[in-house]
């Protein structure tokens, strides 16, 4: 696939994740490539998230999970996450991958909230 292509698909993930987030962020918005080598992510307007795209033949977990995470770290936000297209399925039909720490992090603060003993912030 050529860069110009590529591009393509992936401006067309990023919408797609817009749309997924429209009903309940209705301020949720691509950011581009306005950061350059600075990038916070590809969707702003979710609050404490930094947010990473991918529209892939081949998901490369690992390195997406790590870019998401050094993009949480550069804007400051609670949690980082990739949200992952899938072949011939819409986003919504996506899946939404992040490491298992944070995972962990995010239900206990959950089952913290359930009790009525969550904090404002973590």
């Amino acid at each position: 696939m050529n860069g110009r292509a590529s591009k393509s698909k992936g401006y067309r993930g990023e919408v797609e994740a817009v749309e997924v987030f429209s009903p309940v962020y209705p301020e949720a918005e691509r950011y581009g490539g306005i950061n350059g080598a600075n990038d916070l992510g590809d969707i702003k307007g979710i609050p404490y998230w930094a947010i990473q795209v991918k529209n892939v033949a081949v998901a490369q977990l690992g390195k997406f999970v790590a870019d998401a995470e050094t993009q949480r770290i550069r804007a400051g936000a609670l949690w980082s996450a990739v949200m992952l297209k899938l072949k011939g399925k819409h986003m919504r039909n996506g899946v939404f991958v992040m490491s298992n720490e944070q995972a962990l992090r995010i239900m206990k603060r959950l089952e913290e909230c359930e009790n009525g003993t969550c904090r404002s912030k973590d």
